[in-house]
């Protein structure tokens, strides 16, 4: 006998998560979800008819879901609600950068405040502390192509994505930087590539976009007919 998914009455769900949300209380939020629903349970909402729903469920699994929810959240990205494009977004970045193992956060965390201080040189090594402690940890191999590209390293940050990627193929932000290195290195069919496969799993991204249409209506530029399966990213 198969096992039967536990439904979220969409009512009962606003009901239990507002209260806490408004509140700000996170661990209330989360002790309140979880002791009746799993986070797969509550992702099943981002396809609810009812736009509040979408919204607060988006909301919600950034506070409480993990990587197991973060296709349902990528598919949230193309919801024709702005709002839960927003909101996924930001579900999906919360998810990423708590996904390591809490040894490897720690010296991510350091990382993460040194690109804030513009610290690029001094940031890379707690990232590579970051993911040799964890390998598994996309985000630490994404900050760290971050700041090599603002160094001025193409290749190494190109590098960096691409482990950001076998890790969590679905990282628009990654796709889109390795369209960055490309286009700095006027390699523009490949970066017109990449930057096609971020708007495709992300729709909304404005910066993105524009960078498409610049490289498309370059008339100096003859974008070759490559396939997307012949650029490598894996």
């Amino acid at each position: 006998m198969g096992l039967t998914k536990n439904l979220i009455e969409p009512g009962d769900f606003l009901q239990t998560v507002l209260g806490p949300l408004r509140r700000g209380d996170v661990a209330g939020l989360a002790a309140s979800v979880l002791g009746r629903w799993t986070s797969r349970d509550v992702s099943r909402l981002l396809q609810a008819f009812e736009v509040d729903v979408r919204r607060v469920a988006a909301v919600t699994l950034g506070l409480i879901g993990d990587r197991k929810v973060v296709p349902a959240l990528a598919k949230a990205l193309h919801d024709v609600d702005a709002q839960v494009n927003q909101m996924a977004e930001y579900s999906l970045w919360s998810i990423w950068f708590r996904s390591g193992l809490p040894e490897a956060t720690k010296t991510f965390l350091r990382g993460v405040a040194l690109i804030e201080q513009e610290r690029y040189q001094d940031a890379i090594e707690p990232f590579e502390d970051a993911y040799h402690i964890d390998p598994g940890f996309a985000e630490a191999y994404n900050q760290c192509s971050i700041a090599h590209y603002y160094l001025g390293q193409w290749e190494e940050s190109l590098e960096d994505c691409r482990e950001t990627l076998r890790r969590e193929p679905l990282h628009f932000a990654a796709m889109a930087g390795i369209g960055h290195c490309y286009a700095e290195m006027e390699h523009l069919d490949l970066a017109l590539e990449y930057y096609r496969r971020a708007v495709a799993i992300n729709p909304r991204m404005p910066v993105i976009q524009s960078a498409i249409s610049s490289i498309e209506s370059c008339p100096r530029i003859k974008i070759k007919a490559a396939s997307v399966d012949s650029l490598g990213a894996n």
